[in-house]
């Protein structure tokens, strides 16, 4: 990961490894527009998720500033499914306080996830905020 080292500026909570829109900011009450990943997260997904490759997270701010689809799942959770030549699904938490945004888990998916988000949505369970995947 020492291309991941070189590319993320870390700050005393960990890397920032992208921006979210002003607009969803703002919609999740949130003061900032960096994204933080944590070292003991990255630690946990790398164990979590082996599949994904060095390349992949270098696209974190790439992946995170262009979603297709975002699903609010609980208070502070926010699920987010994008594509980026394959589906990817990361979730933010934003803090209570607004001040940072942690990005929680960062994985590949597929179609079907997304129509099982679909489905909740209509249960009322989580609450979809932006749908531009067919």
């Amino acid at each position: 990961m020492n291309k991941f080292n070189e590319k993320y500026m870390k700050n005393e909570y960990g890397y920032i490894v992208g921006k979210i829109s002003s607009t969803l900011a703002k919609l999740l009450n949130s003061k900032t527009q960096s994204v933080i990943l944590s070292y003991d997260t990255l630690i946990k997904n790398l164990k979590h998720h082996p599949d994904l490759t060095q390349e992949e997270y270098l696209l974190l701010d790439k992946i995170i500033g262009k979603s297709h689809f975002i699903a609010q799942d609980g208070k502070h959770t926010l699920a987010i499914i994008l594509e980026h030549s394959k589906l990817y699904h990361y979730t933010l938490k934003i803090t209570k306080t607004g001040k940072a945004i942690f990005l929680t888990s960062f994985r590949r998916t597929n179609e079907i996830s997304i129509e099982k988000i679909r489905k909740k949505d209509k249960k009322g369970k989580v609450r979809i905020i932006k749908d531009h995947l067919p």
